[in-house]
C-alpha cells in the first residue's frame, strides 16, 4: 500500500483491515513523505514501512518494492491508503475471486465513502468497478489480443488497484512495469495477453471515491488522456465533438444520481456538475493532444498452462 499523509482515512482503512478474518500474512506499507502520523499508525497496526522519497515515487516500482517484502502467499492484494475494506471477509473473498482457474487477478467493487458529496457518489457510482455483478473479462487468444485497436483495448483494462488482488506466482514473474501512471492498466493488458482473465468481484466491497472540483479535476483527467494517448496509442477525446458527447453523457450520468437518491444534494446541484464536467472533458481533450504512441510490445508473463491452477 503506497500512502503519503493519509490522515483519517488511512486511519479507517488500517481498522477495516485489522476486521479481517483470516488476519492477512503481512501488510507492507512504503510510504513517500508522511508528516501527519501516517508511518506511526502503520508501525502500530504491525505493518513493515518502507520509505522513498516523494521524487523518487514511481506507482509501478514502488508496488513492487512492497510486494518484494511480502512472505511467501498465495495472492498479494494491493490497496491504496483512502479505500476502507468492508465486512470481516474482504480480503478472502478477493483472493478466492483472483485464484479462480484462468484468473489471475481480481478488482473488488468500489462504492462511494458514506459522507461522499454528489459528484463523489455520482462519479463513482457510475464506474464499471462500482458494478454490483461479477464480471469477466478475457481470457483471449494470441489472434485475438494481435487483432485488438486501441480502441478496442480501452474498455477491457479492467484492473484497478485501489483495490485488487494478484496471483503471486503470477505477479513475482512480472511484477508492475516502472510508470508514473497507469500501472494498473499496463498488468491489465500484460495479463489478458498472456491469455489470462481478469474478474470482477462485487463481494469483496471498498469505500472510495475523490471529491473534486472544477479546478482540482483537471490534472487527474489530463494526466489519465495523457498516458491513454502516448503508452496505448488511445485518445480519449479526440475532438470537439467527442468533449460535447461526453460532457453531455456525464450529465446525463449525474441527473439520473440525482432522480435516484432524492434530497440527497443542494438545490444547485446540477449548476456544480456543469463546471466539474466541463472542467473534465476539456482536461481529457488537452492530454488527448499531441503525438500517438503505439500499442507496448507484451512483457513475458506465464500463462494459465505454465502456472498450476489450484482452485482457492
Amino acid at each position: 500500500m503506497p500512502t503519503r499523509n493519509g490522515g483519517a482515512r488511512w486511519r479507517e482503512c488500517l481498522a477495516g483491515l485489522a476486521r479481517q478474518r483470516p488476519a492477512p500474512a503481512a501488510l507492507v506499507v512504503i510510504d513517500s513523505g508522511s508528516h501527519d502520523g501516517t508511518r506511526e499508525a502503520a508501525e502500530r497496526a504491525g505493518a513493515r514501512v518502507i520509505t522513498v522519497a516523494p521524487e523518487e515515487f514511481n506507482h509501478g516500482e514502488a508496488r513492487n518494492r512492497a510486494a518484494d517484502a511480502l512472505p511467501a502467499v498465495d495472492a498479494i492484494v494491493f490497496l491504496v491508503q483512502d479505500a476502507v475494506p468492508q465486512g470481516e471477509d474482504f480480503l478472502a473473498t478477493l483472493e478466492r475471486a483472483a485464484r479462480q482457474p484462468g484468473v489471475a487477478a481480481a478488482t473488488a467493487r468500489q462504492v462511494p465513502p458514506r459522507d461522499a458529496g454528489f459528484l463523489t457518489a455520482s462519479t463513482v457510482s457510475a464506474s464499471p468497478f462500482a458494478s454490483g455483478e461479477p464480471r469477466r473479462t478475457g481470457p483471449l487468444s494470441p489472434q485475438q489480443a494481435g487483432e485488438l485497436t486501441p480502441e478496442r483495448w480501452r474498455p477491457l483494462l479492467l484492473l484497478d488497484d485501489i483495490a485488487c488482488a494478484v496471483r503471486a506466482d503470477v505477479f513475482r514473474a512480472s511484477g508492475y512495469r516502472s510508470t508514473r501512471h497507469g500501472e494498473d492498466a499496463l498488468l491489465a493488458y500484460d495479463l489478458l495477453c498472456a491469455g489470462w482473465a481478469l474478474c470482477h468481484e462485487p463481494a469483496a466491497v471498498v469505500e472510495h471515491g475523490h471529491s473534486y472540483d472544477a479546478d482540482s479535476v483537471v490534472p487527474r483527467y489530463r494526466d489519465d488522456a495523457r498516458f491513454f494517448r502516448e503508452t496505448f496509442g488511445y485518445r480519449v477525446r479526440p475532438d470537439l465533438l467527442s468533449v460535447l458527447k461526453g460532457y453531455n453523457a456525464e450529465l446525463r450520468r449525474d441527473r439520473r444520481w440525482l432522480a435516484e437518491h432524492p434530497g440527497q444534494a443542494p438545490p444547485d446541484a446540477m449548476a456544480a456538475a456543469r463546471r466539474l464536467r466541463w472542467s473534465q472533458v476539456l482536461a481529457q481533450r488537452e492530454g488527448s493532444r499531441g503525438p500517438l504512441g503505439e500499442l507496448p510490445r507484451p512483457r513475458a508473463v506465464p500463462g494459465p498452462l505454465q502456472v498450476p491452477q489450484v482452485p482457492a
